[in-house]
C-alpha cells in the first residue's frame, strides 16, 4: 500500500487558513501574542540585582540583609589551583636509553682498540682514522690521546668506564639536564685516571648521553588532583548591614557568590510560577482578542493591525519587566500612554482600550500594586480621549497635557491615600510625571508616523499628502482632465461635509473625492466635462459607449495600484459607481430599439463598503445633475439631490455600507445647504459695465459617465 506523505504548507497556505477560519485566526492570535507575552514575563525575572557575571559596574548600594557563611568556589577554586601549581612535574626513567648508550660506547671503544692495535700504519695514518671514526668524534689532540695511551691505560679505561655511565644514567637525565650532565662528565671519571684517560673517557661520556627522563603527564595530573583534593572549602562571613557592592563598584565573583548566598539574585527559571505567568499571559491575549473580535471587526479582519495590537502589547509587557521592582521611581518614567495614543489612531479606540487594560494587567501581576496599574491606564484613557483623530499637532499637545495631568492625578490619590511624607520622593514622582507626559506625545507622534509606514496602516499623514494639490496624480488630472479636476474638488466638498455631519471621516471622504475619477485621464475627451467640440458618443454604439464609460472605473483602479494608494482611498474608485446603470446610454439603446442586455450597461462595482465611499458615490451623482440644472434655484437643486439619492438607494446601492436612513436624510441636507451656496443667486452689474455673455448649451447628463 503506497502513502503519500502530506505536503507541507508554505507561508501562504497559513495565512489563507488564518483569514479563512475565524477559529484559527482566534487560537493563532492568542497563542502568538500569549507566547511573546509570557517571554517578557519569564525572561526578565525579578530580582534585587541583574548582574550575572562578574566585571559589570554596580548601580546601586546593596547592603546584606542577614548574616550567612557559606563556601566560597571561588576562593576555594584558587586555593586549589595553587596547591597544584606547587606539585613538581613527574618523569618515568626510560631503561632502554642506558643500555643503547652502552652498546654504543663499547662499539667506540672497540673501534680504537683496533686502530691502536694495527701496527702496520704509520702513526699519522693511524691518527687520521681515529679522527675518522664513525662511533667516536675525535679531535687531533683526542686522538692524539687515544693512540699514545699505554696498553695499562686502554684495558683500564675500556673496562671502567661503563661504569662511569651508569652512574651518569642512574642520577637521571632529563632533557633540561642534558648540558648540565654533559659538562659534569669530567667528575664522572675516576680520579686515579691518567689525564689523557680523563680527557678521552669525558669525551666518550658526553658523546654517549641521552635523556633518559621522559615526562609521565598522567602521573603528573594524578598528583596534582590529589592535592586539589587535599584543599579544604573556603569558609566566607557576611555580616547583617555589610556592604556586600557599591554604587559604581566592579562586581567580582566573590560579590556575585555572596549576592546568591543572600538570596539576592535569581537562581533560575521556578518552574511553577513559569507556568503561572504563562496561563496568565494566555489569558490576557484571549480576552484582548474576544473583545477585538466582537467590538472592533474592522481591526480584527486587517491582519497588520492585528500585528501592531499584539506587538503593543509585548511592548508594555516588556517595558514593565525591565524596571519592576527593582527600579521603584525609573516606572514611572516610562511613556506608557503612548501606546494607547497610537493604537486609538491606527487601530481604533476599542481596540487602543483593551490591548492598554491587557498591559495594565500585566503590569499588575510583576509589581502587585494597584498603584502602577492606575498608572498604566488612567492616563492613557485621558491621552486616546484627547488625541482623537490626530489631525493636528494642537491634539497631540493636548494630549501630552491630558496625559501628565493624569499621571500627577493618580499619583497624588495613592500619595494621599498612603500618607506619605517623603517630599523628596515625591518631587521625584512628580518630575517623572511631567516627563512621562511630555514623552507620551512625542512618542505616539513618531510611533504613528513610523508604524503606519510600516505596516502600511493609512494615517492621516498620509492622507494630508495625497490631499496636497501638487501630489503628481493630481497635477496630472488638473492638466490633462480639467473638467474631471474641477467636478471632483466639488465632489471632495461635499462629500467632506456631509461625512462631518454623519460622524464619519471627512478627511478620507474628502481625499476619496479627489481621485475618485483618476481612471478617467487614459480616455478624457469620453467625457462630457473635458470636451470642447464635438462629442465622441454620438457616432457610437451605445453598449460601446457604456463600455467606454465604465472603462474609468478599471483604469482609475490600475493607477491606484501604481501609485500605492491605501485601501480606504482605493475603495472609493469602483464604490463610487457601484453597480449603477449608465442610464444615458441605456434610454439611448431603448429609444434606438436594440436589445438590451442590462447587465452590460452597468457598472462593474462593487457597491460602496464604507461609509465614506457611500457619500461621494451621493456626492458624485448629486454634483452632476445639479451641475446640468438651467434653472439652479434652491427648489430645483434639493428636488435634484432628493431624487439622485432615492434613486440610489432604490437601486440598492447603499446595502453594502453602514449609512442608515438617518444618515442619509442627514446628507441630503447638507448637500442641499452647501449646493444652495454654490449656485445662490448673483447681485445683478449695471449694463455699461460688464458685457452679457450669452449662455451656453445644457450639457447632457453624460457629464460624469452616467
Amino acid at each position: 500500500m503506497i502513502r503519500f506523505a502530506p505536503r507541507p504548507r508554505s507561508v501562504a497556505d497559513v495565512r489563507a487558513l488564518i483569514q479563512g477560519d475565524p477559529r484559527v485566526r482566534m487560537v493563532a492570535f492568542i497563542v502568538a501574542t500569549g507566547l511573546l507575552s509570557a517571554v517578557a514575563l519569564l525572561f526578565s525575572p525579578p530580582a534585587v540585582v541583574s548582574y550575572g557575571r562578574a566585571g559589570v559596574v554596580a548601580d546601586h548600594e546593596v547592603r546584606a540583609p542577614n548574616s550567612t557563611v557559606f563556601a566560597s568556589e571561588s576562593l576555594t577554586q584558587a586555593e586549589r589551583e595553587k596547591a597544584a601549581t606547587a606539585v613538581q612535574r613527574v618523569f618515568a626513567a626510560d631503561p632502554a636509553v642506558s643500555v643503547s648508550a652502552s652498546t654504543r660506547l663499547a662499539a667506540g671503544l672497540g673501534s680504537i682498540a683496533r686502530v691502536r692495535q694495527d701496527a702496520t700504519l704509520p702513526r699519522e695514518q693511524r691518527l687520521a682514522t681515529l679522527a675518522r671514526l664513525g662511533d667516536v668524534a675525535f679531535t687531533p689532540a683526542l686522538a692524539a690521546d687515544a693512540l699514545d695511551m699505554t696498553a695499562a691505560e686502554f684495558d683500564q679505561l675500556s673496562k671502567e668506564i661503563d661504569a662511569s655511565l651508569k652512574t651518569l644514567y642512574g642520577q637521571g637525565i632529563r632533557p633540561e639536564q642534558l648540558a648540565t650532565a654533559a659538562a659534569d662528565t669530567a667528575k664522572a671519571v675516576p680520579q686515579v685516571w691518567t689525564d689523557r684517560q680523563k680527557r678521552v673517557g669525558a669525551e666518550l661520556l658526553k658523546q654517549n648521553l641521552q635523556p633518559n627522563l621522559i615526562f609521565d603527564a598522567l602521573a603528573t595530573a594524578a598528583a596534582q588532583q590529589a592535592a586539589r583534593n587535599n584543599v579544604s572549602p573556603v569558609q566566607v562571613r557576611v555580616t547583617s548591614g555589610e556592604v556586600v557592592v557599591r554604587e559604581g563598584q566592579v562586581v567580582t565573583e566573590g560579590d556575585l557568590e555572596k549576592l546568591r548566598a543572600l538570596g539576592l539574585v535569581n537562581p533560575g527559571i521556578d518552574w511553577k510560577s513559569a507556568i503561572g505567568l504563562l496561563s496568565w499571559a494566555l489569558l490576557i491575549a484571549g480576552v484582548v482578542a474576544l473583545f477585538v473580535e466582537r467590538y472592533a471587526q474592522e481591526a480584527w479582519t486587517d491582519d497588520r493591525k492585528l500585528m501592531v495590537v499584539a506587538l503593543s502589547l509585548v511592548v508594555i509587557t516588556a517595558a514593565g519587566r525591565a524596571l519592576i521592582p527593582g527600579h521603584t521611581v525609573a516606572v514611572y518614567f516610562v511613556p506608557f500612554a503612548a501606546v494607547a495614543m497610537m493604537l486609538t489612531v491606527l487601530v481604533g479606540g476599542r481596540t487602543a482600550l483593551a490591548t492598554q487594560i491587557g498591559g495594565a494587567l500585566h503590569v499588575g501581576i510583576m509589581s502587585g500594586q494597584v498603584e502602577l496599574v492606575a498608572y498604566v491606564l488612567v492616563p492613557a484613557l485621558l491621552g486616546m480621549a484627547a488625541v482623537r483623530r490626530a489631525t493636528t499637532a494642537r491634539e497631540f499637545v493636548a494630549a501630552a497635557l491630558y496625559v501628565a495631568l493624569g499621571d500627577l492625578g493618580v499619583i497624588g490619590t495613592f500619595l494621599l491615600v498612603g500618607r506619605s511624607a517623603d517630599t523628596l520622593g515625591a518631587l521625584q514622582l512628580a518630575a517623572a510625571a511631567l516627563i512621562s507626559g511630555v514623552a507620551s506625545g512625542v512618542l505616539a507622534f513618531g510611533a504613528i508616523v513610523m508604524l503606519g509606514h510600516l505596516f502600511r496602516i493609512t494615517t492621516v499623514f498620509e492622507l494630508r499628502e495625497l490631499a496636497d494639490p501638487n501630489h503628481p496624480l493630481l497635477r496630472q488630472l488638473l492638466l490633462r482632465t480639467p473638467g474631471t479636476y474641477h467636478h471632483s474638488l466639488l465632489v471632495a466638498n461635499l462629500a467632506e461635509r456631509a461625512a462631518e455631519v454623519i460622524g464619519a471621516d471627512p478627511l478620507v471622504a474628502r481625499v476619496g473625492a479627489y481621485y475618485h475619477d483618476i481612471g478617467k485621464m487614459r480616455n478624457p475627451l469620453a467625457f462630457i466635462e473635458n470636451q470642447t467640440g464635438s462629442n465622441p458618443h454620438d457616432d457610437l454604439d451605445p453598449a460601446v459607449s457604456a463600455s467606454i464609460v465604465s472603462a474609468h472605473v478599471r483604469d482609475g483602479l490600475a493607477l491606484a495600484d501604481r501609485y500605492r494608494l491605501p485601501p480606504q482611498i482605493r475603495e472609493i474608485i469602483p464604490g463610487h459607481h457601484g453597480t449603477s446603470l449608465i442610464r444615458y446610454f441605456h434610454s439611448l439603446a431603448q429609444q434606438r430599439g436594440m436589445a438590451i442586455d442590462e447587465a452590460a450597461f452597468r457598472h462593474p462595482g462593487p457597491k460602496p463598503r464604507s461609509k465614506e465611499a457611500g457619500i461621494v458615490m451621493l456626492a458624485d451623482g448629486t454634483e452632476a445633475a445639479v451641475r446640468s440644472l438651467e434653472e439652479k434655484t434652491a427648489e430645483r437643486i434639493g428636488e435634484m439631490v432628493e431624487r439622485i439619492v432615492s434613486e440610489k438607494v432604490a437601486d440598492g446601492q447603499l446595502d453594502d455600507c453602514d449609512l442608515t436612513l438617518r444618515d442619509v436624510q442627514r446628507v441630503k441636507d447638507a448637500f442641499r445647504e452647501l449646493l444652495a451656496g454654490v449656485y445662490h443667486e448673483r447681485i445683478p452689474y449695471p449694463e455699461d459695465r460688464i458685457a452679457r455673455v450669452p449662455p451656453a448649451a445644457t450639457p447632457p447628463p453624460l457629464a460624469s459617465g452616467r
